[in-house]
């Protein structure tokens, strides 16, 4: 079971991805300014002056240590690890070892537009076939307190009496994207007799 700092740690490796194009690329354009940097001292070896070779030999090392930094920034790179990847083997078994929050639903409303920003609690979840709607909450705490709050969740249909909500949170902060202030796997537990519009 990872840890918070694990999952971190693989999420932060998974968005270094996001530079390889560009490194790659970089990479590339030295080598072959290094080449032609070459080729050009090679064929004017005799022309220059000595302090030209100092300078020109002090430039070529220049452009081989950048080269070299950037081949092994590509070689540092975790090609086989994407967010998916990532979702699917660091977040989900971090998330399953999480205890689950639960809250008794008194009354829900689906909302057909989402909310203004910071207005609604976002939801996050494992898997990309996850359809999660805007719902406007009423529920009542663990600690007996009612409470009104907008949530983006899922909605299943089971043979029960009462509504419930069922969510997880994480203990910091990953990403500004998978942030503590979210839910994660947020599912509404509704009668089957209940009905409401899903797009």
């Amino acid at each position: 079971m990872p840890t918070i700092n694990k999952v971190i740690e693989k999420y932060n490796e998974v968005e270094k991805l996001s530079d390889a194009p560009l490194t790659i690329i970089s990479d590339v354009l030295w080598i072959i300014v290094g080449l032609i940097f070459m080729v050009h001292l090679i064929q004017n070896r005799k022309s220059l002056s000595r302090l030209n070779v100092i300078y020109q030999g002090a430039s070529l090392a220049l452009i081989l240590i950048i080269i070299g930094y950037l081949s092994f920034t590509i070689n540092s790179y975790n090609f086989s690890v994407d967010e998916t990847h990532w979702k699917e083997n660091t977040l989900s078994p971090y998330l399953n070892s999480l205890d689950e929050h639960n809250e008794k639903v008194e009354d829900f409303s689906q909302l057909l537009q989402a909310p203004e920003e910071k207005e609604g609690i976002e939801s996050h979840y494992v898997s990309d076939d996850q359809h999660p709607i805007w719902i406007k909450l009423d529920t009542i705490s663990d600690a007996g307190e009612k409470q009104q709050t907008i949530v983006e969740s899922t909605i299943v249909k089971e043979p029960i009496q009462k509504a419930y909500l069922t969510y997880k949170m994480i203990e910091k902060p990953i990403s500004d994207r998978y942030s503590d202030q979210f839910y994660y796997e947020t599912t509404l537990h509704i009668p089957e007799e209940y009905r409401i519009l899903i797009d």
